[in-house]
């Protein structure tokens, strides 16, 4: 192929019909790795997106610890930390050339890539360093070592822009959401439950300011580190052990009365707030209130995720008027958590993101695909009113 200088390379995928992008997204639940191809016509409001594959790719267990393990202030390294960096670009390599296998798609026929990256530290609100008041966060996995081992370009590191103008950084999925799922006369509710959990509210007819979106808290996180303590599995398979287990009220008001669920929006959340110190504090409160039944530990840690879902929501929906809504995530497999929320909010229909073209365990990998579409046609893609953002920017780095 002959060399392609950038600009040459940028004015081919701005120009042509459609574009095929590779989406990327790796959650805090450090699970697996979600791939997706798409076909993808047009950019923001005129998006016009096929899938054409999707495949979820298990983490080697090896890796998974290493994130685990860097995740938290107490058993970090720097040493490890960089190793991750440019070790993930190579098991994202690995990933996309299996979606491509699968699909039956030259990885070479790939024109972008998404790649959101693996969180490891989120730190939205202002800390002081030397002179100056900064907004953090770090997402590993490096975009011109992806770009090197596949031969195609990346976008990368979209939380970064949106920080630098005064925003959380997150969530930043429901700038898609709005581009594909807003309708003219249906109110619609999106919940994502992953390691973290959050929802999106898109008022019918809304514009891009009417959007509300925030992380309501733990999803998926402290339940899946109890299951593995536990019982040494990697998560409450359909929420069997919640189901089994009673309601601890005492450990229930402990975990309800975290700091994080008494901030207003805007506000994001991670591994730093619920991650294994969190782990370790609520295990010893259970155990000072003399709580000897994992089955009950995790019952309760699982109706804190429901109940700070549906209490973030009851207030913000529109009253006396029905509200259809969709959950996706890990989390939507957990019949605690869909049975839960459907007793709380008694208002809304609850219906399948298939319903809207897009299997619920792609829908945040589309998302990534089509934000590097939006970083290619300079175009915005924060929501100010979701992140707290001073203004809309552009968000990604280009990597060739």
């Amino acid at each position: 192929m002959p060399y392609q200088t950038p600009l040459s390379l940028l004015t081919r995928l701005t120009t042509q019909d459609s574009r095929l992008l590779c989406g990327i997204m790796s959650g805090t639940s450090v699970d697996a790795i979600d791939v997706v191809l798409v076909r993808v016509t047009g950019a923001g409001e005129q998006s016009v997106v096929e899938i054409l594959h999707f495949l979820e790719v298990l983490f080697p267990e090896e890796i998974q610890q290493m994130v685990f393990t860097n995740a938290e202030v107490t058993s970090s390294n720097v040493n490890d930390i960089c190793l991750l960096h440019t070790t993930l670009a190579f098991v994202y390599a690995d990933a996309v050339r299996q979606v491509c296998n699968v699909a039956g798609i030259a990885v070479e026929a790939i024109d972008l890539v998404g790649m959101h990256g693996q969180t490891i530290h989120h730190l939205p609100e202002k800390i002081k360093v030397a002179s100056y008041h900064v907004r953090s966060t770090l997402q590993i996995g490096s975009g011109p070592t992806l770009s090197k081992l596949l031969g195609v370009p990346v976008v990368s590191n979209f939380r970064a822009g949106d920080m630098a103008v005064g925003g959380q950084g997150a969530p930043l999925v429901p700038y898609i959401e709005y581009l594909l799922f807003r309708d003219p006369v249906e109110h619609r509710v999106f919940i994502n439950i992953g390691g973290i959990a959050n929802i999106t509210i898109l008022p019918a007819s809304c514009r891009m300011r009417d959007v509300v979106a925030f992380d309501t808290g733990p999803g998926n996180m402290i339940v899946d580190a109890l299951v593995r303590q536990g019982y040494g599995k990697e998560f409450d398979d359909g929420g069997q052990i919640a189901s089994s287990g009673q309601l601890n009220n005492d450990l229930f008001s402990w975990l309800m009365s975290h700091e994080f669920f008494k901030l207003e929006p805007p506000k994001s959340a991670g591994r730093e707030l619920f991650g294994t110190e969190f782990v370790h504090s609520l295990l010893q409160i259970a155990k000072d209130l003399s709580i000897n039944s994992m089955a009950d530990i995790i019952a309760t840690t699982s109706e804190c995720t429901v109940k700070s879902i549906t209490r973030a929501l009851l207030h913000r929906l529109p009253p006396n008027e029905p509200v259809s809504l969709f959950i996706s995530g890990g989390g939507a497999k957990n019949r605690f958590f869909v049975d839960g929320i459907r007793h709380n909010i008694r208002q809304v229909t609850m219906r399948k993101i298939s319903d809207l073209g897009v299997p619920s365990e792609a829908k945040e990998a589309v998302c990534f695909a089509l934000l590097a579409n939006e970083w290619l046609f300079g175009n915005p893609s924060n929501l100010p009113s979701v992140t707290g953002a001073k203004e809309a920017v552009v968000l990604g780095s280009f990597s060739f």
